[in-house]
């Protein structure tokens, strides 16, 4: 595996490996990897040229707190990376590429102003910017991207549609969760054992829910108030707990009928989010 630090120099490797015929695929992630990243790389195993680029995008975060104790774990993911057989590991420095992000002003979807983008201000617009840029240096085929982010999922599947012509596919990967049912995140290293066993409640009650809506939807409102106050017992704080179409996030006629649970929630000052297709 070679790691490229280099803008200018990623560029040149990729777009040798596209004139030469190549495909390229694109895991991008923020580091600290774990399972859930783990399974994006081996979905892509079989693909002819893999880049991986590891960027904390500080655009997306818009509490500096957050930002700055993101989890760094360089070393292990470097040896992650390599026991994957990537082709090459993208890891280039903010000044860098935060330099080459143009003045591009997205014109968002209106589902990105719900949910996380709700409570976010700006975030899905600093996603945007920076996934944007990798695919303009990286010019990549195919990119893979995990279903635990659904909203952010939808986003750069819009941003595909509107500014990449559909050429990259997108390949959706499945939530990765722990043995206790908590969705695998960078986050969790935040978390005690004990705290991340707390927040596993939400995953079972996500679940309950679930079969609640597909035999009695008319119980939503009264279960979804409940779930509220035993998690509140808990010391978790339910930031939102709602229930959309998994197409675009539209409020659904039939909530039992092409739809996700999707909630974002708070414990020991930690940030989560998770969803559950029903």
């Amino acid at each position: 595996m070679k790691i490229i630090n280099s803008v200018s120099e990623q560029q040149v490797i990729c777009q040798e490996l596209i004139n030469d015929k190549n495909k390229i695929s694109l895991i991008p992630t923020m580091g600290n990897l774990h399972h859930g990243h783990e399974s994006l790389l081996k979905a892509s195993i079989n693909d002819q040229y893999r880049i991986c680029s590891i960027f904390i995008n500080p655009l997306q975060f818009n509490d500096i707190d957050d930002y700055n104790n993101y989890p760094k774990t360089i070393d292990k993911d470097i040896e992650i990376l390599k026991s994957y057989k990537i082709d090459y590991l993208f890891l280039p420095e903010k000044k860098d590429i935060i330099s080459v992000v143009d003045n591009f002003n997205y014109n968002l979807p209106t589902f990105a102003n719900i949910l996380c983008g709700k409570y976010r201000d700006s975030h899905f617009l600093g996603v945007v910017q920076i996934v944007k840029k990798l695919f303009d240096i990286i010019q990549p085929s195919i990119a893979y991207f995990g279903k635990k982010d659904y909203q952010q999922l939808l986003l750069i599947k819009h941003l595909v549609n509107n500014n990449f012509n559909n050429k990259i596919e997108i390949i959706e990967c499945e939530t990765k969760r722990e043995k206790n049912g908590l969705a695998m995140s960078s986050r969790n290293h935040n978390l005690s054992s004990e705290k991340r066993n707390i927040a596993a409640n939400v995953y079972k009650e996500l679940c309950e829910l679930k079969k609640i809506i597909i035999k009695e939807p008319s119980q939503y409102s009264a279960k979804k108030i409940d779930i509220i106050k035993r998690m509140s017992d808990l010391g978790i704080k339910i930031e939102y707990l709602e229930v959309l179409s998994r197409n675009n996030l539209s409020t659904p006629i039939d909530i039992s009928n092409e739809t996700n649970i999707f909630v974002a929630f708070y414990i020991d000052q930690i940030r989560m989010i998770d969803n559950i297709e029903i």
